[in-house]
């Protein structure tokens, strides 16, 4: 076992994207058998798949944390149960308002022990592992950064938009919106639903603190942010496999993952860009993530080629602004820094004085 745990902590990016593929692709069986057989009962292990990024980076955090425990079991508890309850109606009113799945009492318990994992994932931010905590915070912390908040929950939107017009001016699409029941406060409740469903399952709880919060900063450490798009552009789509083939995509054709890796990049760049800005925030980086996926549900007969041009050009203008391609200082918030070890004990005896 030491052995292994040295090999974590000298390896700490290997084994969370090893870790990360082991939990999703060891499970990734559960989304075909939800999304096409009707095997309910396999949600929970469908939720652990999705939270892999998430679940590594934390299990590797504490492995190489050299810090004793602090703080209270007591407020890691509440906020575990604080979280299981918010993830369990955020769940709920996405089932009911957004699927129009029918309430029940048995939904409700399911459900509640369902969203465990990602009640989980949310209450490290309050573990009693210093290095875990520190890692996670940020998902929480909203201090100094309320306008790249901002920035991440308006950014992909008014790309669409852009993108729309533009399509409009260029006479190739005839653009339809989706249709919903609901107006006015109505239709606005629905995006709220949606967009904190987005969040909460699964783009920052299981995604953004394992890509963006974990593997980052450490790239960030050795390489430039731009090599570091790169690097997590690799992997990020991959890690998609078996959604997308659960989804019906064709997953098995190379021209499906060219055009995957190429339209994922800029979003890679912007997110990456994001993070980086609001001094390594997860919770911007989520922010982001769950916007973007919002708008797609509410846009979804985009001119996708005009689309993909439009975010890929935002992304240059982000590259070029910022020098992407150098690297950033040591200090920067969004560069890893291993924690400082734990003071040794002093065992050095104070000689008494003999009366």
């Amino acid at each position: 076992m030491g052995k292994v745990t040295d090999w974590i902590k000298q390896h700490q990016l290997s084994a969370f994207f090893g870790i990360t593929f082991a939990i999703t692709g060891g499970l990734g069986f559960s989304y075909d058998a939800v999304t096409n057989r009707g095997n309910e009962l396999l949600i929970p292990l469908a939720v652990i798949a999705t939270c892999g990024p998430a679940l590594a980076g934390i299990l590797v955090t504490a492995v190489i944390n050299t810090q004793p425990r602090q703080g209270s079991r007591r407020i890691f508890w509440i906020a575990f149960f604080a979280a299981w309850a918010v993830s369990t109606l955020v769940f709920l009113a996405n089932n009911i308002y957004i699927n129009e799945a029918p309430f029940s009492a048995g939904m409700v318990v399911f459900i509640f022990v369902a969203v465990a994992p990602v009640a989980f994932v949310i209450s490290m931010a309050f573990s009693r592992i210093p290095s875990v905590k520190r890692y996670v915070s940020s998902l929480l912390r909203l201090h100094s950064i309320w306008r790249w908040n901002l920035m991440a929950l308006a950014l992909i939107p008014i790309l669409i938009l852009i993108s729309i017009r533009i399509s409009n001016l260029l006479g190739r699409h005839a653009y339809i919106a989706h249709r919903f029941t609901a107006t006015n406060l109505g239709l606005i409740g629905l995006v709220v639903v949606k967009f904190l469903y987005q969040f909460f399952f699964f783009n920052a709880t299981g995604e953004e603190i394992g890509w963006r919060g974990f593997a980052l900063p450490r790239m960030q450490s050795i390489i430039s942010p731009l090599a570091a798009c790169l690097v997590i552009n690799f992997f990020w789509p991959l890690w998609h496999f078996f959604i997308w083939k659960a989804e019906g995509s064709s997953v098995f054709s190379m021209d499906y993952w060219i055009q995957k890796y190429l339209e994922l990049l800029p979003a890679t760049v912007t997110i990456n860009w994001l993070y980086n800005r609001s001094k390594g925030s997860i919770l911007t980086a989520g922010l982001a993530h769950a916007a973007a996926n919002t708008a797609f549900a509410f846009f979804p007969n985009l001119d996708w080629q005009v689309y993909n041009w439009t975010t890929a050009a935002a992304a240059l203008v982000m590259m070029l602004v910022d020098r992407m391609w150098k690297k950033l200082p040591p200090g920067h918030p969004a560069v890893y820094k291993p924690a400082e070890p734990a003071a040794e004990p002093d065992t050095e005896l104070t000689p008494s004085v003999s009366t």
